[in-house]
């Protein structure tokens, strides 16, 4: 058995995560996605004069960064704890559900989990857990955030 854990910031997920890794001694990779999603979602600011699109894009692109170590930091501790082994990936991509669902295409994974609601970047306004669950050619776990 080989399982995906799509990272966001619920814990209830990566905990499901690893759960289920260590019940079935299965194979674990998290993939973390930077939205790169941004610059198309604000559009132009051009007629503007100034740089307030560039200082925005900047901004985000450091709050994606900070919440990817975070996020990752967060998850290797628990996984360290439980004693599963995992691998992490981090890519970049414009939306982030095509970004997992390419994973799950090249990895040969059997298992997604993710939070629902997902919240990555622009997910937070986007439903990507449908978007994913649609496409998505293996068996899906939505953890819920709430307890």
């Amino acid at each position: 058995m080989n399982i995906l854990l799509a990272l966001d910031d619920s814990s209830r997920a990566m905990e499901q995560a690893v759960r289920l890794a260590s019940q079935h001694q299965a194979g674990l990779t998290a993939l973390f996605v930077l939205d790169a999603g941004w610059s198309v979602y604000i559009g132009s600011d051009f007629l503007l004069g100034s740089t307030a699109r560039s200082k925005f894009l900047e901004y985000t692109r450091d709050d994606e960064f900070a919440q990817q170590h975070a996020t990752v930091e967060t998850f290797q501790k628990m996984a360290q704890a439980a004693g599963v082994p995992c691998v992490i990936k981090t890519t970049t991509a414009q939306r982030v559900p095509e970004a997992i669902l390419a994973e799950l295409e090249q990895g040969g994974y059997d298992t997604l989990v993710m939070g629902h609601p997902f919240r990555r970047g622009l997910e937070v306004m986007r439903d990507a857990t449908a978007q994913v669950l649609k496409s998505a050619a293996c068996d899906v776990l939505f953890v819920s955030r709430e307890g």
